[in-house]
């Protein structure tokens, strides 16, 4: 298997998934929480809940399942996860080692995209307070209004390489799970696993995964 460090050095374009690769989102407002507020929302609307959906703790998970239960709430439920997720971008934990590697691609000439199940707002507001946004080219967010277009879907990728002016099969992305692996493998894009937990790195490399990686500052070594 190639190296991370040599997929990155030999990629045109770097795409990276927000929350892991860039930092813990819900470091401050635990995701949850979020997710209580998002089934909060659906049963003040008059939604009843199956026990699948009573059980989740992702909100991500919770906005998916909206599109099953009570498509005509996705509207309300994606606007409240967008106003909890930018709350929680003004407290996430930015990942070690990404202010380097952002510097590093942008002195390679490497443009560098965010592709994210995250919303763009949220994302942009992150990108600010850290004062990193002079090194990201592109954001491409969770496709508003269109839950079953997130990741592992392609669109978003296929969109980002797009805004970056790169042939998908130049780029590679960096993301921390299945779905990001496999809209990697659907859009032609080559991919990275940010794997620091026991065990997932052999999990996304059975998704998809080129490489692995447990640390983000170590792809900065070959560029």
């Amino acid at each position: 298997m190639t190296s991370a460090a040599e997929l990155v050095r030999q990629a045109h374009a770097i795409l990276l998934d927000f929350d892991g690769p860039v930092c813990s989102i819900f470091a401050g407002l635990p995701a949850p929480v979020v997710a209580a507020r998002l089934k909060q929302v659906l049963v003040k609307e008059g939604a009843e809940l199956p026990e699948d959906v009573e059980a989740l703790d992702d909100p991500l998970k919770v906005l998916r399942r909206t599109a099953d239960i009570a498509p005509e709430l996705v509207d309300k439920v994606e606007t409240a996860l967008m106003g909890n997720e930018v709350e929680a971008a003004t407290s996430a934990e930015i990942t070690p080692g990404v202010r380097d590697f952002l510097e590093a691609c942008a002195e390679a000439g490497k443009p560098v995209a965010i592709v994210s199940n995250n919303s763009a707002p949220a994302i942009e507001t992150f990108l600010a307070l850290a004062d990193l946004g002079e090194w990201v080219t592109a954001v491409s967010g969770r496709p508003i209004g269109a839950p079953e277009q997130m990741k592992p879907h392609p669109q978003s990728v296929l969109w980002a390489c797009k805004a970056l002016g790169v042939e998908p099969n130049r780029a590679v992305l960096i993301g921390d799970s299945d779905f990001d692996m496999q809209a990697a493998r659907h859009a032609g894009t080559r991919s990275i696993a940010y794997a620091k937990a026991p065990g997932k790195a052999d999990r996304l490399t059975q998704a998809g995964a080129d490489a692995v990686t447990g640390s983000i500052a170590e792809l900065i070594e070959q560029q």
